[in-house]
């Protein structure tokens, strides 16, 4: 018997996460299942985080912060894209809010680089 890789599992969670966006699938799942899902893949994330600050050894809290800046970014630009390509409707409730959020992160950025800078 072969061992699989952890390759070949991710690759069989993004196509069975692609079956479910596809839409056959999910007229199948209930939304019970849909959250038991959320929460499996929330504890993975969660253990893999663990996992990670681990393998860091030395500061592990450095590793945290730049890993959640990269994050941040990301989402940023994957929004920034979307708006652009028109793939997410502007007049979208919820970016009021991520509005102020994103005018007091880059006030607060900006605060605290004045601060260290000499």
């Amino acid at each position: 018997m072969t061992e699989v890789s952890i390759m070949e599992h991710l690759t069989g969670l993004n196509a069975a996460i692609q079956a479910l966006e596809t839409g056959a699938e999910r007229q199948k799942a209930s939304a019970s299942q849909l959250e038991e899902i959320k929460r499996t893949l929330d504890d993975v994330r969660l253990r893999l985080w663990a996992l990670l600050e681990t393998a860091q050894g030395d500061d592990p809290q450095v590793f945290a912060d730049q890993f959640r800046v990269r994050r941040v970014t990301e989402l940023c630009v994957r929004i920034t894209t979307d708006l652009r390509s028109g793939l997410i409707n502007p007049a979208h409730t919820a970016f009021a809010d991520l509005w102020i959020a994103a005018v007091d992160l880059s006030q607060t950025i900006q605060a605290a680089r004045e601060k260290t800078v000499p």
